[in-house]
């Protein structure tokens, strides 16, 4: 105990060490570290959930895309056995009238814009046709004289036609998925 003298008067004191209210500064330091993690964490989980929704859209845009490689042959078929471009339901020619058919059949040259569009979804999906050439295949009427053998005859009972199709799908939040 220290005694000091003021003013005539000799005061009793204790001797302080300076650690006096220490617990509570730790406290608090302890109570930023905290909120500083959770505030990362938070920042994380928050990133984490964009990354999952932009995934999810971008899943959409894919499925709708490979729609259109499962679609658009069954929309050639049907022109080709038509003999013309006919109006199927939910689909749009995006063309002139006839020029996808003419297309597809190989009378006019492949332009780089796409050729059909169908909604799937709500979001379009527009697909891009490309007759890249054709085959005779073995054991169709094209074999020299098998016609008479009833095997292939005809105009379409040897040739396959071959086509690339470049089909864009559109989905959630502007996203968008090409599949070639």
């Amino acid at each position: 105990m220290a005694k000091v003298a003021v003013g005539g008067y000799v005061l009793n004191r204790k001797k302080k060490n300076n650690q006096e209210g220490s617990a509570l500064v730790i406290a608090l330091m302890v109570m930023v570290l905290l909120t500083l993690l959770g505030l990362g964490i938070t920042r994380t989980t928050d990133t984490d959930v964009d990354v999952s929704k932009n995934d999810t859209f971008h899943r959409a845009a894919f499925y709708h895309a490979d729609s259109g490689v499962f679609t658009v042959p069954k929309v050639i078929s049907q022109l080709i056995d038509d003999g013309a471009e006919t109006s199927i339901s939910g689909i749009t020619y995006l063309g002139s009238t006839g020029t996808f058919y003419r297309e597809i059949m190989g009378y006019d040259a492949h332009d780089t814009d796409k050729d059909i569009r169908f909604r799937l979804g709500g979001y379009n999906v527009d697909v891009d046709v490309n007759r890249t050439g054709r085959k005779n295949l073995a054991g169709g009427g094209v074999e020299f004289a098998s016609g008479a053998e009833g095997v292939g005859v005809g105009s379409a009972g040897g040739v396959a036609v071959y086509y690339d199709l470049d089909s864009l799908g559109a989905g959630p939040s502007g996203s968008q998925s090409e599949v070639l």
